[in-house]
């Protein structure tokens, strides 16, 4: 299992959320992982103070958060959910001024985490 995390704060508007989203998706489609919307959203990763974004997809699970007032007390939050929740596989989360990105693995695919922290890189 993997566990990386990177540091880096806030935004506002429905437009700046789309122009977030958009290219995160791009991203992720570029090296071949559609992620498909959840209609339900995971509660784990709901935040009040931010809009999310989560999605499947077959290596995992995928939650965009962007658009939030407090990123400190959202991160605080996120990190505190993740090292108390046991996740079976891999774990990877991006953390920047505009949004927060968190992956969780649903397999031990190496190939999959392996273009995940690609995105990661390209992204940040």
């Amino acid at each position: 299992m993997f566990f990386s995390i990177i540091i880096l704060s806030s935004c506002n508007s429905n437009s700046q959320a789309e122009s977030i989203v958009k290219p995160i998706l791009s991203e992720f489609q570029e090296k071949g992982i559609i992620l498909n919307e959840k209609t339900e959203k995971s509660k784990i990763f709901t935040f009040a103070g931010s809009d999310e974004k989560h999605y499947d997809f077959n290596g995992g699970s995928v939650y965009i958060l962007y658009d939030f007032g407090s990123k400190d007390r959202i991160v605080d939050k996120l990190k505190t959910i993740l090292a108390e929740t046991e996740f079976p596989y891999g774990v990877n989360s991006l953390y920047t001024d505009q949004f927060i990105i968190v992956f969780i693995a649903n397999d031990g695919n190496r190939e999959v985490e392996e273009k995940v922290e690609y995105i990661f890189k390209k992204i940040k």
